[in-house]
């Protein structure tokens, strides 16, 4: 048993076998075919220069066709051993014992070829004399240090892959339902293959769930991390949370200010020797959470570690292949990554290309190829071809095919008339830019104009200097009035989507419902949470400025069962992010995102797994303007996710993404629509509502459709309408009372 010549060793002879078994053989897509293929499991001799024996742990499963490539006489031993089987039928087909080291006698330092790698340089390895358990000294073996060193334990073969079939138990007694289960198999078929991959499935599904129990069945196959977990920071708890629910993974959370990082570098990663150095790749945690900013600013403690795992969590955040984020990622050390997102696909191609280059380097690295190939999707050959490209690292499954328990929701689309204040202010911006409309101009001029535009149709407060004025006004018509209730009431009758929502509170709130309130404009919130305060509704909030624990807290005061809060405002891109709100079942998009995948995401915070009510949005569209044309054209754009993925949104992340063209067109419509529309009445609130009785928007609705997704869609007036149904006799007017009412009908 001395020196290290005996490593030079090939199999030559089976020596023992142990057990015989059935199996199916696996197509690439990891479903199973009918085919069977009987293997065995064979104990191998060796022929070294000294004859010696390998351990029980190279036992290896074979099939009779590639045990008589090594041993010409194997199918004779196989009928001794079914002969001696038949005899004695043993449960195990050895020892236990046998795998498990009883002590390490000696360690010798050996200089491997790197050969495999295409590299003419020497690696050197440490080897282990092993004696195992329950067996003799003179059958101890030297070892790899891979093989006997959990943190060195070599990620195995395609070939080793097994479906999980049965329903396996997590902590706590926790089960996954079906379609996570097989979630789970094909994050694992794809790990055993060496393949990256993005679970897309829609927001609500798991994706988190089946996340950790993947990292969860790594370990019990012996790789036991270091894992990295990468979250919005509005998610980061939870992720915490559902560890500690589903695994006894080790798990920390990087995150807080400069001094809290620093004492989690010191106390909580590294395991350091007697005089306080780092033990390379030894670190005393298993898996660890944090957020895209926390990797910005410390990504050189990252880039040292060699990670088994990279899990992304709300990866479209990538979808820019310019940004300095990913950029950093693709200096990581990582053996493995997996991307989660629900809209894989939300701008164009180009974006998708960004994901799969991150994912795949050396398969995706041309992108003018790509683009030139995919960058339009005009044809069916082309969308089918990508599809074919995408299938074997992309798993997408959507709630009407998987959850059939969840409930439907039910999307009402209001069109919302300007009240005579934003009227005045409307058509102020316009005639103000009358040039720049009439004539065009760069992008940001007209993004100036579509931005005070924006701010007009939700709330003329949110003008700069508008406030004063209007309340100046107000207070020498209203003389009688005190200064609270002036405010209150100028607040509420200046903007037509507040009148609304003023109505429609008080009746949700009867009626024992919870309701999300989204915008885009954290301004905007502000001017709900006052009218809140007044109206003594109790409410939660969540914007980017709120702090990671703070925004925990306040999803728990909310969600728990005897929870007094009626209402949530969120900004949309810092709470329409991977939160669970279940406990409510009520949402309002006070104003829409340009980008209609962040308003699904939106939605999704309770319509997802655990929802046990019937969920309602209520989408707030302020009718004539160029609010209006702005979402009739990003709705179609959904019309793409059903060539490709179901889930492809329209242009907006950013101001370099929405074409002049687009700007100029979408401006200049809602110009001639409030031309068209301009009078002005002598009621300052609105009280009819048109209900239109066809389908607006057909891409859209028959999307929904398919969703199990309702859509209904009204116009709230401010002025009896009663001359627009003589010309429009597809439109019937109601009071808004009455309809409000009807909308409440039972869930």
């Amino acid at each position: 048993l001395q020196g290290a010549q005996c490593y030079d060793v090939k199999p030559c002879l089976v020596e023992k076998l142990l057990a015989c078994r059935t199996i199916r053989k696996a197509k690439d897509n990891f479903k199973e075919e009918e085919q069977e293929e009987k293997e065995s499991l064979a104990f191998f001799n060796t022929l070294t220069l000294d004859f010696e024996f390998r351990s029980f742990i190279h036992c290896e499963w074979k099939s009779v066709d590639e045990l008589e490539e090594t041993d010409k006489r194997i199918r004779q031993k196989i009928k001794r051993f079914h002969q001696k089987r038949q005899k004695c039928d043993e449960d195990e087909p050895f020892n236990p014992d046998y795998v498990m080291i009883d002590r390490i006698l000696d360690t010798i330092s050996v200089e491997d070829s790197l050969q495999e790698l295409h590299v003419d340089k020497k690696r050197v390895t440490k080897r282990y004399l092993v004696k195992w358990r329950s067996l003799p000294y003179d059958e101890s073996t030297w070892e790899d240090e891979k093989d006997v060193d959990p943190a060195c334990k070599a990620r195995p073969k395609a070939s080793d892959w097994c479906k999980i079939s049965d329903d396996p138990e997590y902590k706590c007694g926790n089960k996954l339902r079906d379609y996570q289960l097989e979630g789970l198999n094909w994050l694992l078929f794809c790990w055993y293959n060496r393949r990256n991959c993005i679970l897309a499935d829609e927001m609500g599904l798991g994706k988190t769930i089946q996340s950790i129990t993947f990292l969860e069945e790594m370990c019990r196959y012996g790789i036991r991390g270091p894992f990295l977990v990468i979250a919005p920071l509005s998610t980061i708890v939870n992720w915490q949370r559902e560890f500690e629910n589903w695994s006894d993974i080790n798990v920390i959370v990087y995150h807080g200010t400069t001094v809290s990082r620093q004492m989690i570098q010191t106390y909580e990663m590294y395991v350091r020797d007697e005089k306080g150095a780092k033990r390379e790749n030894v670190n005393k945690f298993e898996a660890l959470i944090t957020t895209y900013e926390m990797v910005l600013a410390d990504c050189d403690i990252f880039k040292e570690i060699t990670w088994k795992a990279l899990i992304i969590d709300e990866a479209h955040r990538l979808k820019n292949r310019n940004c300095k984020l990913l950029s950093e990622l693709s200096t990581f050390k990582v053996d493995h990554r997996v991307l989660l997102t629900g809209t894989p696909l939300q701008n164009n191609v180009e974006e998708l290309f960004s994901l799969l280059n991150f994912l795949e380097p050396q398969q995706f690295c041309n992108s003018e190829l790509f683009l030139s190939e995919f960058g339009t999707l005009q044809t069916d050959d082309q969308v089918q071809k990508l599809q074919e490209i995408l299938k074997p690292m992309m798993l997408r499954r959507l709630k009407e095919d998987v959850e059939k328990s969840l409930k439907p929701k039910e999307e009402t689309i209001i069109e919302v008339e300007l009240t005579n204040t934003q009227k005045k202010y409307y058509r102020a911006i316009l005639e103000r830019n009358y040039y720049y409309l009439s004539h065009g101009a760069s992008v940001p001029s007209l993004m100036n104009t579509m931005m005070e535009l924006r701010k007009c149709c939700n709330h003329p407060f949110l003008i700069n200097g508008a406030e004063d004025k209007i309340i100046t006004d107000y207070r020498a018509a209203h003389k009688d009035l005190t200064e609270e209730e002036l405010y209150q009431r100028t607040m509420v009758q200046s903007s037509g989507k507040l009148v609304l929502i003023d109505k429609l509170l008080p009746r949700l709130r009867s009626t024992g419902h919870k309701v999300l309130i989204f915008s885009q404009m954290v301004k905007c919130l502000d001017i709900l949470e006052e009218y809140l305060f007044h109206q003594k509704y109790t409410y939660e909030r969540i914007d980017g400025s709120v702090r990671g624990d703070l925004r925990q807290a306040a999803i728990d005061r909310f969600s728990k069962p005897d929870s007094d809060r009626f209402i949530f405002l969120l900004c949309t891109r810092a709470g329409g992010l991977g939160i669970n709100l279940t406990a409510a079942d009520t949402v309002i998009i006070f104003d829409s995102d340009w980008n209609p995948q962040n308003d699904l995401q939106a939605q999704a915070r309770c319509h997802r797994i655990g929802q046990e009510k019937f969920v309602k949005v209520y989408r707030l569209i302020t009718r004539n303007s160029y609010e209006r044309e702005m979402f009739d054209r990003a709705s179609l754009k959904l019309g793409l996710d059903k060539a490709l993925l179901q889930s492809m949104g329209n242009n907006r992340e950013n101001v370099s993404a929405v074409s002049f063209c687009n700007i100029f067109k979408f401006l200049k419509c809602g110009r001639i629509s409030f031309i068209r529309s301009c009078h002005f009445h002598d009621q300052d609130s609105a009280v009819w509502v048109v209900y239109l009785t066809f389908p607006r928007l057909e891409l859209l609705k028959s999307r929904c459709l398919k969703s199990s997704i309702i859509m209904t869609h009204m116009a709230l007036f401010s002025s009896w309408p009663g001359m627009f149904t003589l010309w429009n006799p597809r439109y019937r007017v109601y009071p808004i009372d009455w309809v409000l009412g009807s909308l409440e009908k039972p869930r």
